[in-house]
């Protein structure tokens, strides 16, 4: 009776140990395209299926997140292999490709905000947006705030796509950026 207490209480001890340590995700690596990433504390990563525009892609979340959390994504881009690091960041970094960024996103969101950010010498672009409200959108949709934040290389374009809950989205905008600062773009 005794060693069956015993049992109970320890298998307790080490199942509240188990929850209590923080989630530690390994890291995930592309080897065909070298993008890769070693989520921060409290997320984990997947590899999840390409599409015709992305061809690696991860999905980034916390163990809470249903629909919310990140995708992290890959487009060679071919015509960007003849330019230098520093030339791609002062097209990125141009009021032009801004303004071209901005215009294909507005045609579903309503853009609140454009910085710009660098990961690793690398300049990048920021965008936060609200879904347009239109036909066949779930209602939920409008309850959720994203941010876009794209990178490129003279392999080719990292995108990572973060969706967040609108209250409360200034702090999960800092995990976020945790996200992107955590990941190897393709060189």
């Amino acid at each position: 009776m005794v060693l069956k207490r015993s049992i109970h209480a320890c298998l307790g001890v080490c199942l509240a140990l188990v929850l209590i340590v923080r989630v530690a995700a390994a890291p995930l690596r592309d080897e065909s395209t070298g993008l890769a990433i070693d989520p921060p504390e409290g997320y984990t990563a997947r590899t999840i299926a390409p599409t015709p525009t992305f061809v690696v892609r991860f999905e980034v979340k916390k163990p809470s997140d249903r629909d919310t959390g990140c995708q992290v994504a890959f487009t060679p881009l071919p015509q960007n292999a003849e330019l230098k690091q520093s030339e791609i960041n002062d097209v990125i970094e141009g009021p032009r490709w801004l303004d071209l960024a901005r215009a294909t996103l507005t045609t579903l969101y309503d853009i609140s905000a454009t910085d710009r950010f660098d990961v690793d010498g690398i300049g990048g672009v920021a965008m936060v947006g609200d879904f347009k409200s239109r036909p066949g959108l779930p209602a939920r949709s409008q309850d959720v705030r994203t941010l876009f934040m794209l990178i490129e290389t003279p392999k080719g374009r990292t995108t990572m796509i973060c969706v967040g809950e609108k209250q409360g989205f200034a702090e999960r905008r800092a995990e976020f950026e945790k996200v992107a600062r955590a990941v190897s773009v393709p060189r």
